[in-house]
Formats: C-alpha cells, sequence, structure tokens
C-alpha cells in the first residue's frame, strides 16, 4: 500500500518545516552555501548509494527528480517505521512486496506530487513570492535559534557554530543545502496555488453556491454520548443509546419549546455536550466546525447536509451517541479555507492522474538497504562530532546520540488520515 494523494497533500496544505538558504526573486537558488564539516561528505548520496546526488531517477512529465530527492523521502518512511524495529528493507510485507518497494513506492509518489506541485506553480504564475521569501527566513531563523538553545550556543557570537549544526541537521536526513531547500519550499507553493486558485481573491473565488457544491458545512452540536450500561457483575449489557437518546430528546424539546431557540441553543451546548476538551471547554467553541466530507462521521456531516441553515436537527445518532445539530452558514472566512482546501486536493488529485511518472535505469540499480545502512553510519559520525564539538570543556562527550533538533524537517503523513485519501 502507499501513501495517498490525499494524504500527502494535506501535509503539504499543513505546511512543511521550512529553511532557506535561497535568495530572493521568482527563480528561488542557494545565495549562500554553508562549509560543510569536516564528517559531511561533499555528495552524501555518492557515499551511501553509490550514485551522484544530482543523477535523474525519476522523470515527472518530463521534469527530472534528483536521487537526493527521492531517497530523503526513502529514508523519512524509512526512520517512521524503524522506531518499531522494522529496519531490514529486504523483509517480504506477505504480497511479495519487500519494505524497501514499499518505501521506494511511496517515495516515487512523494516526488513526483512535489514536482507537480512546482511546475503548475510556475506554469500557472504563482510560483515563489516576495511573501514566501520572507516567511522562509522568519521559520529558518526560528529553527537555528532553536539550534542554539538546544547546543547551549550564543546566536549573536557563535552563529558559525549554529551555522555548523543547522548543516548537520540537514546532513542528518541526507540532504545537501540545495535539496534540503527543495523539499521544503514546496508547501509555500502549495499554498500558493490554493489561494491563488481558490481563494477569496482567486480565480474561482467561492460564494454560497460554490461552497454548497464543494459539500462545505458549518455546525455545531450538542453530544450526548453512548455511555456502556454494566450489570451488577460489570458485564455490559447495551451501549447505552437508549439512555443518551432519551436525554438528547429532552434537550431537543427545550428548544422547540424555546421562543430563542438559537440562544437557549448555546446555553445547552455549554451546560451538556458530550464534545468538549481535556479541560471541559466545548471543543469548537461556540463558533462550532467547518468541514468537508469525509472529516466527520458519515452520520454528523449527512444529518448537518440535510439542514437549512439555522435548522435545528432532531437527535440524529452516530456511533458516538445522539448529536442534535444546528447547522449556520458556511460563508465566511473559515468556510473559504475549508473550500480552498477541498478544491485543491481535488485538483492535485486530477494532476497527478494525469501526470507522466517514469522510473529510470539509475532507479534499479540502487540497493536501498546499503544506502540506508549508509545514511545509518553517517548519522552516528555527526552526532559524534556534534556532541564533541558542543560539549562543556571540563567534562567528556556524553555517548552518541542525533544532533538536537528543533523540528522534523519536511516532515511526511504517516500511513493515516491527513497532506496527501
Amino acid at each position: 500500500m502507499k501513501f495517498t494523494t490525499r494524504m500527502l497533500s494535506a501535509a503539504l496544505a499543513a505546511g512543511m518545516l521550512a529553511a532557506s538558504l535561497a535568495g530572493c526573486g521568482s527563480s528561488p537558488a542557494a545565495s549562500t552555501t554553508l562549509p560543510l564539516p569536516s564528517e559531511v561528505p561533499e555528495d552524501i548520496i555518492m557515499q551511501t548509494a553509490g550514485v551522484a546526488r544530482n543523477t535523474p531517477l525519476v522523470t515527472v512529465n518530463g521534469a527530472e527528480v534528483p536521487a537526493e530527492e527521492v531517497l530523503y523521502w526513502v529514508s523519512s518512511y524509512a526512520d517512521q517505521y524503524a522506531a518499531w524495529g522494522m529496519t531490514d528493507l529486504t523483509m517480504d510485507m506477505g504480497s511479495g512486496q519487500t519494505l524497501g518497494e514499499y518505501y521506494l513506492d511511496s517515495a516515487v509518489e512523494t516526488a513526483a506530487l512535489y514536482r507537480v506541485v512546482e511546475s503548475k506553480a510556475q506554469e500557472l504564475g504563482l510560483g515563489w513570492s516576495d511573501a514566501n521569501q520572507t516567511a522562509y527566513d522568519e521559520q529558518l531563523q526560528t529553527m537555528k535559534t532553536s539550534l542554539a538553545q538546544q547546543a547551549g550556543l550564543d546566536m549573536e557570537t557563535q552563529s558559525d557554530k549554529v551555522d555548523t549544526e543547522f548543516v548537520r541537521l540537514i546532513s542528518y536526513m541526507g540532504l545537501s543545502q540545495e535539496g534540503f531547500f527543495r523539499i521544503n519550499q514546496a508547501s509555500f507553493l502549495y499554498n500558493n496555488l490554493m489561494e491563488g486558485l481558490y481563494g477569496p481573491e482567486g480565480t474561482e473565488a467561492p460564494d454560497a453556491a460554490r461552497l454548497e457544491e464543494a459539500g462545505v458545512l458549518h455546525a455545531k452540536h450538542i453530544l450526548i454520548k453512548a455511555e456502556p450500561v454494566t450489570d451488577a457483575d460489570g458485564n455490559v449489557t447495551d451501549d447505552g443509546m437508549a439512555a443518551a437518546l432519551t436525554e438528547a430528546q429532552g434537550l431537543y424539546d427545550q428548544l422547540m419549546a424555546a421562543e430563542d431557540p438559537m440562544t437557549l441553543f448555546d446555553q445547552l451546548m455549554t451546560e451538556h455536550t458530550d464534545d468538549v476538551d481535556a479541560s471541559g471547554n466545548v471543543n469548537g467553541g461556540t463558533e462550532g466546525y467547518t468541514f468537508g466530507d469525509g472529516e466527520m462521521v458519515t452520520e454528523f456531516y449527512e444529518g448537518t447536509k440535510a439542514l437549512a441553515e439555522g435548522e435545528i436537527s432532531q437527535p440524529v445518532q452516530s456511533p458516538y451517541g445522539y448529536h442534535i445539530i444546528l447547522r449556520l452558514s458556511a460563508d465566511n472566512e473559515a468556510g473559504y479555507d475549508k473550500y480552498a482546501q477541498v478544491k485543491m486536493q481535488s485538483q492535485i488529485e486530477t494532476w497527478m492522474d494525469e501526470a507522466q511518472i517514469e522510473r529510470s535505469e539509475a532507479l534499479d540499480g540502487v540497493d536501498l538497504q546499503a544506502y540506508y545502512d549508509g545514511l545509518t553510519a553517517l548519522r552516528s559520525d555527526i552526532s559524534a562530532a556534534s556532541q564533541a564539538d558542543n560539549a562543556p570543556a571540563e567534562t567528556t562527550a556524553p555517548e552518541t546520540t542525533a544532533p538536537a533538533e528543533s523540528e522534523t524537517p519536511a516532515e511526511t503523513a504517516a500511513p493515516s488520515e491527513t497532506p496527501a485519501a
């Protein structure tokens, strides 16, 4: 099973950790190359995989994707599963596909998505902007500040050492400085596309009809959970649905008898809903939820869709219990944002379906296990050097660990619903 387009595009929409060495302009490129620490090779991919980092491994609509980017995604997915003890990439997953082949298929799909986003942004005049550059630079500064704090460095007087830790961090991921930029710029370009095509000022700016057509809804609810009912021996006798319905029906009857049901709804929601956070606050607050198809349980979504704006539902059963739903207008900023997300995901799926993705012969020659083992060994060297350089002079460097990271750079969606269904 590969990661889906919706899972990947959702991660893009959420935004990657961006760190840029890029210059300003519509065609960003690294303007400053920081010195490499002695333990970091000039070409990480050549050392670990035996191919030059700029060797094309995949083409997407004729655009080449270099080895560095494809193998970054292989190692990114492998890292996620290594946490569960799955480090043997030759392991048969039961379908004739090895774990490494699964990583590679997912990596090719992810790299293709990134290249599609990049090419479409350029094609539609929604490429890199000054605003992107400013946001990138701010995130870079935040990242470096966090690295400095974790390494015990002063940003003002030890900026060279902070830069070294930054280079070590991206090298730990198997990326060059240029590769790190290319991986991270995609989230900005994705949002440029989403805003430029479907935002309030976009080519398909949402109105009430478009919101309805896209299935964007806005509602709040009173949830009465179905609590399991047990007998004297602790055996569950039913799922509590009958009791939940009785309570929900009573609240609904109060609303229908009220002179001002809308005001009473908020009061009853505050007092009775079981949709609350750990502190007891109503999830969604008094504004409720803005959502598209597939984001809520089917019964809640369909129950909301069946209402007119301003209408209150009778108790609607779902696996959680019973909901009393008040549908509100989605013609607001939250609705516009959700519309853009829904439409962009659909557009990405179309672009990916149309994309011509080809694997090069060089890709078949890459030994994924050897690459990941080589990267793991390099990481050990990087970690040891980082610890030795930043250890207090009077102490012995602690046992090797990974270099301190402020966040997981360019983190992708795990195989569950998120960038990319």
